[in-house]
């Protein structure tokens, strides 16, 4: 009968020689090593760690671990604490088979990771990866172990909070933004740049650590140098594109001066004659777009004609790639946020006409044809606040009111309020549509159909307002449009505060509407007056009191209920001895001293 394998373990003579055999059985057949944990053999190899022969045991657990069915056995053993202590202690050779295991053993299971955790892995691996720091001198020779200490950390910081918790603690960050800035492996590259991904979700003050180190000029610097690696690009964009770093102006900026975007550019282009977009992409069309929401980038970009972004934003749309006609749309709706840009953008042969086409189109599915169609709409809104863009849109307008009545709360929203940013200062398009009672009665419904989207509570009412303030006045017209009970919607603007000018639109919408009929009497009944003491509070904008202020003044001869001038005239008897808003003080004096307040 064979000696057992522990025991040939403990015969001093031909140990070593029963290691190498060992190893080699285990290497060949990974499954081979589940026979020998019956044996004990685990438990002799965890006290050979200690020893002097702990590379050649470690050697054999990492070979042993790369079996999932032999790693559930052997994590509940006693081999990680001795493998932590090969990571303190152990020169090059041995601490790279120790890194090794740990690394292996800890594969896909939190157990081997809340062991590590507990028994101080992760302060012998950061300790080690600090005492082991690249230079130029050194990177080389030393990348082996390199690879294994970064190896093994990623391992186990992988979906596990607590060890990640743990490695901020110990100012692992600017260690291993050194190895980003020496190493030249890829995969010693992919396994730090995922750490730091992993640690840039755990709040402000490891994105602030990160932004002091540099980090973002260091990635976009090994973007460059490692382009044709895909698995690195792809990490360098995942710590590119964490939204917590990636919404700092700063690094923002940082992208746009280290000359990032083209890289980022020609790895979208990677996929412009394919069907859809993989990972790679869409993280990188996810960054570009973040990037050039910040104004002060997109008037860089946008005067960059060696980038070049408008024509770029333009081939993607024209494609057939539905993810990039996003992407594109995106792009123009970023860049048209300043008059001067759009008023630049709609020189672009067919940029409006591209945009409607992109409208136009069929997808894919529900979900990709919201997103696409919602980016177009957005980038039409903002151009059409530019005055020389709206000569462009206007034949369009149909398709956009088309948008108004469909089924999509999100495409209903941005159309709504592309209409809006169309009708503005646009007398012909208002008096238009405010003849279109059947639109005004389906844009009240929007409000009562669609009482959970913000947006569209928030931009309907503006439309209406929009369209009486701009049209031509028509009082047979507007009391047509009152019967489509409007008016709630309209005194429902002037109690957003925390927005004034929206305030002001309602109010001025309001004067319109009693300088229309010539009579405000018919208000009454909507507790307008509730709204004007609404308006008078302290924390209430100047611009907003003075116009509420006037509308009482306007309605001052139709005020009958004894009730309704107490009220009001104690708003105007306190307004009128303040001393912090003088011009409200001098109105509430001139209306206490007219009918019917006299």
């Amino acid at each position: 009968m064979p000696e057992p394998h522990t025991q040939l373990l403990r015969r001093p003579s031909i140990i070593d020689q029963h290691l190498a055999t060992l190893l080699q059985t285990v290497s060949i057949e990974v499954e081979a090593g589940s026979e020998l944990l019956t044996d004990g053999i685990v438990d002799r190899l965890a006290e050979l760690l200690s020893s002097d022969r702990a590379e050649q045991a470690a050697e054999i657990i990492a070979e042993m671990a790369k079996s999932e069915d032999n790693r559930i056995i052997m994590v509940q053993q006693a081999v990680i604490p001795p493998l932590v202590g090969m990571v303190h202690n152990s020169q090059l050779r041995a601490l790279r088979q120790a890194c090794r295991a740990i690394g292996n053993m800890c594969f896909e299971s939190q157990t081997g990771r809340d062991i590590v955790l507990s028994e101080g892995g992760v302060n012998a691996l950061v300790s080690r990866l600090n005492e082991l720091r690249p230079s130029e001198q050194t990177v080389k020779s030393q990348n082996e172990v390199h690879y294994m200490l970064c190896g093994s950390l990623h391992t186990i910081c992988m979906d596990h909070e607590e060890v990640q918790k743990e490695a901020i603690k110990l100012k692992t960050l600017p260690i291993l933004i050194d190895y980003l800035k020496h190493s030249t492996d890829g995969t010693v590259l992919r396994f730090v740049l995922n750490i730091i991904a992993a640690f840039l979700d755990h709040g402000e003050e490891i994105t602030e650590a990160a932004i002091e180190l540099n980090l973002a000029p260091i990635a976009s610097e090994i973007l460059k140098k490692q382009k044709d690696d895909e698995t690195v690009k792809e990490a360098v964009l995942d710590v590119l594109g964490n939204f917590n770093f990636l919404e700092k102006p700063l690094i923002q900026m940082q992208l746009y001066q280290s000359g990032v975007l083209s890289q980022i550019v020609d790895i979208i282009n990677t996929s412009l004659d394919e069907t859809d977009a993989d990972a790679i992409e869409r993280i990188a069309s996810e960054i570009l777009v973040l990037v050039v929401s910040h104004d002060g980038i997109a008037q860089l970009v946008f005067e960059d004609k060696a980038l070049d972004l408008t024509k770029e934003a333009m081939d993607w749309m024209k494609g057939y790639q539905e993810h990039l006609k996003g992407t594109g749309a995106l792009v123009i709706g970023n860049l048209a946020t300043s008059d001067l840009r759009s008023s630049a953008l709609v020189e672009t042969p067919e940029l409006v006409e591209t945009l409607f086409k992109v409208l136009d189109c069929d997808y894919s599915s529900d979900e990709m044809l919201v997103k696409v169609k919602h980016a177009a709409l957005s980038a039409l809104r903002n151009l059409s606040i530019c005055e020389t863009a709206k000569p462009r849109i206007r034949p369009h307008l149909q398709t956009l009111l088309s948008y108004v009545t469909s089924d999509m709360p999100m495409l209903v929203y941005k159309s709504v309020g592309c209409v809006r940013c169309l009708t503005r200062g646009n007398s012909d398009i208002a008096t238009e549509l405010s003849h279109n009672i059947p639109l005004i009665q389906g844009l009240v419904g929007l409000v009562d159909k669609y009482k959970y989207h913000n947006g569209i509570q928030g931009e309907v009412p503006r439309l209406i307002s929009t369209l009486i303030v701009e049209g031509q006045p028509d009082s047979n017209n507007l009391t047509q449009m009152l019967e489509c009970k409007i008016m709630p919607l309209i005194l429902q603007m002037t109690t957003t505060k925390e927005f004034p000018q929206i305030q002001v639109e309602g109010w001025l919408t309001v004067q319109k509407v009693i300088h229309t009929l010539g009579d405000g009497s018919s208000l009454l009944s909507e507790n307008i007056l509730k709204f004007c003491e609404g308006s008078l509070a302290d924390d209430t904008n100047p611009n907003v009191r003075i116009l509420a202020l006037n509308i009482i003044r306007l309605l001052s001869s139709s005020l009958t209920k004894e009730e309704d001038l107490h009220e009001i005239t104690e708003h105007l008897n306190r307004l009128s001895v303040s001393t912090t808003d003088l011009p409200a003080q001098q109105l509430a004096s001139e209306i206490k001293q007219s009918k019917p307040f006299n």
